[in-house]
């Protein structure tokens, strides 16, 4: 079975990195334009698409949106492992929200960069700028969303998520 693929990839934007900047559905600030409620956004099809993605070792001919569809499948992953020790939402929330408004996280062109190969570097402090902010603003947001999907309503962790911890897209195990 072939790995997803955004269907953004034909979406037009601010070009960071060889990425394209998408719109969201989102209140926080930061470079994403805005997405009308009700329409699928990348963060949407990131949560779709993680628990098939992640089986996957290899990602062929990546488009602009699929770069940042892999990005946050790694990040879902991260996230996963780092919650696997706590029991209730409520804690969750507290946790990942440290790390989710870290701006201490690598972005294409720094050393520890987790899709070194896929991205540009950016060519200026201006690009690296927007594409820090405009990850730290998509890992925000994912977060948000993903703390709601990976726990039950009654607050305790959702076995159909949390059985993916182990795995690793493509071998990567840290998008930090």
């Amino acid at each position: 079975m072939p790995v997803y693929k955004s269907q953004f990839n034909e979406t037009k934007g601010t070009t960071v990195c060889k990425t394209v900047v998408l719109p969201i559905k989102s209140g926080l600030s930061g470079p994403c334009p805005s997405l009308p409620e009700g329409k699928d956004d990348i963060i949407d099809e990131a949560l779709i698409s993680f628990r098939c993605n992640v089986l996957h070792t290899t990602f062929s001919q990546p488009g602009p949106a699929d770069l940042t569809l892999c990005y946050l499948t790694i990040y879902i992953g991260e996230m996963l492992r780092f919650l696997k020790k706590t029991a209730t939402k409520a804690e969750a929330k507290k946790k990942a929200v440290q790390i989710s408004h870290s701006n201490n996280f690598s972005i294409p062109g720094d050393d520890g960069f987790c899709l070194p190969g896929f991205f540009g570097k950016p060519t200026s402090k201006s690009e690296a700028d927007t594409i820090r902010s405009y990850y730290r603003q998509l890992r925000e947001e994912l977060t948000i969303r993903l703390i709601d999907v990976i726990y039950n309503k009654d607050g305790t962790q959702n076995k159909w998520w949390f059985q993916f911890y182990k795995k690793s897209f493509m071998g990567i195990d840290k998008a930090t």
